[in-house]
């Protein structure tokens, strides 16, 4: 699988742009993986696109942070 080019010149794969998101979550956003779940549960939301929007403009999360917050709090 090919990956995709970043603005550092080289290449990632999803997988490890997910990874790296979750890596760097607490220095972007103040808060770990694990916190922004309690986060999420904490709302009355269910639906993906209402638990991103809430994260995007409630807390000023990055469109693919949110993206990867919601879709662990749906595997959790």
């Amino acid at each position: 699988m090919e990956g995709y080019q970043t603005q550092g010149g080289y290449s990632m794969n999803p997988k490890d742009m997910e990874k790296a998101i979750i890596r760097n979550l607490v220095d972007k956003t103040g808060r770990s993986l694990e916190q922004w779940l309690v986060v999420l549960r904490d709302t009355d939301l269910s639906r993906k696109r209402e638990l991103k929007d809430y994260l995007k403009t409630v807390h000023g999360v990055g469109h693919f942070q949110a993206q990867t917050i919601v879709k662990f709090y749906f595997l959790d």
